[in-house]
């Protein structure tokens, strides 16, 4: 899609035809024949336009709960941060009445960021996605004003605060480190540092994959937040006030959050034993801030494994929203043969495997198992005092 369509697709022909595409209920695979039915009665752009927003809003419905009146592009919708996500980030920035949302994108954050009660002003460098923000913010009924300029060269709007989310993809593929973003943070940092005044607060999102360096030696507070046990992104935060680095995981739903700076971290005791009866899965949040060994230290547990992820155990029972928790069953040194043995001899036809630092395939495990029986059971494939185990388990 390109501005003139979107701009057709606002009009009220362009809307009777974004209705009449969402009453054919469109798949990928019935494209084409959606697309002659809409022919007959609107011009090839609008029914194209038409046609591939009802599929964007069908994607869309996991991440807006008004998908079905927002506009997208495909890249810009899977780089966009759902509403649970936005508006956590967002209540870090209610505090200021000001806010600009530099490579808004399609507006996913401004919205967040006006829900909260924020003056958004929502900039882009790339003129359609600035119009698909100010539409999406009008699906959700809210105001913001909105720019379209370049973050490094133009003229930036005088705000209490700033949101950043650069593009990710490069000519098409995508980067973890921070200096190959479109614009890079570095640069984005030095030109709001230069500010009269500087931004009280400035949050840049970045992919959770950011290259351990990139948080080593960024300033600030690096948080990396998860939502229902999936990792989402990396914020870099960065704030007049704050002196030490900071390192954060964030759960979603709560907000549940664990923090440790860099030295606190580095002095923590690591204590390497076997598995107990207990065992804690942490949240892949708690593992990527590398905060594992702070966990297991704030719970009484201890590392089956050094290393920044794995698992922690403990003989009791520990109720944290950080980890999930299992009860050991047994723990068997990982050969496939004894395994399935053990499976094979507890009635066990179903199967859960969870691998942490193992090659295994677990496909192909289950599938040479051939289990029969009426039983569940977990299996843990990991690394325990440096063998390779598998832990048989029961999920608390």
């Amino acid at each position: 899609m390109n501005l003139k369509s979107l701009e057709q697709l606002l009009s009220p022909t362009g809307q009777e035809a974004l209705t009449a595409a969402g009453e054919l209920a469109p798949t990928e695979a019935r494209y084409p024949a959606c697309y002659d039915r809409l022919r007959k009665h609107w011009p090839e752009n609008i029914a194209r336009a038409a046609l591939d927003t009802v599929l964007l809003r069908q994607r869309a419905r996991t991440k807006f709960t008004h998908a079905d009146r927002m506009y997208f592009d495909r890249e810009a919708l899977t780089m966009a941060s759902g509403e649970a996500v936005s508006a956590y980030r967002a209540a870090r920035f209610a505090p200021f009445s000001t806010v600009a949302d530099l490579c808004c994108g399609i507006g996913s954050d401004a919205i967040g960021l006006a829900q909260a009660g924020c003056d958004v002003t929502a900039i882009d460098r790339d003129p359609l996605r600035v119009r698909m923000a100010a539409a999406n913010l009008a699906a959700f009924g809210l105001p913001g004003q909105f720019r379209c300029a370049d973050v490094l060269t133009d003229p930036l709007p005088d705000c209490a605060a700033v949101f950043v989310d650069p593009g990710r993809r490069p000519g098409g593929r995508r980067t973890l480190a921070i200096a190959d973003y479109e614009p890079p943070v570095a640069a984005v940092c030095q030109r709001l540092q230069t500010r009269h005044p500087t931004p009280r607060r400035i949050g840049f999102k970045t992919a959770p994959g950011i290259p351990w360096d990139d948080v080593q030696s960024w300033p600030g507070e690096v948080e990396f937040l998860s939502s229902a046990g999936e990792l989402k992104e990396c914020i870099l935060w960065q704030e007049p006030e704050r002196e030490t680095p900071l390192v954060r995981a964030t759960l979603l739903p709560g907000p549940f959050h664990l923090s440790a700076d860099s030295a606190e971290i580095e002095t923590v005791e690591e204590e390497i034993t076997a598995p107990g009866r207990y065992l804690y899965d942490p949240d892949p949040a708690i593992s990527r801030a590398g905060l594992l060994p702070v966990l297991a230290a704030q719970i009484g547990a201890t590392r089956i494994e050094p290393g920044s992820g794995g698992f922690c155990t403990a003989d009791q029972r520990i109720d944290t929203p950080f980890a999930a928790g299992y009860r050991v069953d047994d723990v068997l040194p990982f050969h496939i043969k004894r395994v399935g043995d053990w499976l094979a001899h507890r009635h066990v036809g179903r199967i859960t495997i969870v691998k942490r630092s193992s090659s295994a395939d677990a496909e192909a495990l289950m599938k040479r198992w051939k289990l029969r029986g009426d039983r569940h059971q977990t299996v843990i494939l990991t690394r325990a005092q440096g063998e390779a185990v598998a832990i048989l388990a029961t999920r608390l």
